[in-house]
């Protein structure tokens, strides 16, 4: 009898702490005209309204342009499938003091990059791998999944 009630508080335990919401492990890079580029913040931001809208996430770049996306508020890493506006810019590693002119971005990123003119779509699978071509951002549509 006990153990038919403790099978069923762990079974409960599992459910209601379910992982939360399922996440896609999400991997990239961003290159501009076939160059990796460092200290990029890639921000994926939800494009639905509505109470149960996911976090956002967000990765940065390393030397070779290559980023992991995180949820922004749980720092868990991944995220949550769904459509997302993309926004793409410049991290300065080394920013200025307020009263100094900042440092300026060493690369000519698209507006389109920057202004949440793109869409993007988190498929359901597991693990995906993203790949932001600023040569090519110029359009707007939200990209098939592969």
């Amino acid at each position: 009898m006990y153990k038919n009630i403790t099978l069923f508080f762990i079974f409960m335990f599992l459910v209601l702490s379910g992982c939360g919401e399922w996440t896609t492990k999400v991997t990239g890079t961003v290159t501009l005209d076939g160059q990796g580029l460092k200290d990029i913040v890639v921000l994926l931001q939800p494009v639905a309204d509505s109470a149960l809208t996911p976090e956002a996430a967000f990765g940065k770049t390393n030397e070779q342009g290559k980023f992991s996306l995180s949820l922004i508020n749980s720092k868990k890493s991944g995220i949550v499938p769904g459509e997302y506006t993309v926004f793409i810019n410049w991290n300065d590693p080394n920013p200025q003091p307020e009263n100094q002119t900042p440092n300026p971005c060493p690369y000519k990123i698209p507006s389109s990059a920057k202004d949440g003119s793109f869409r993007y779509v988190i498929g359901t699978q597991r693990v995906q791998h993203v790949d932001f071509n600023l040569s090519e951002f110029s359009h707007t549509e939200t990209q098939p999944q592969n």
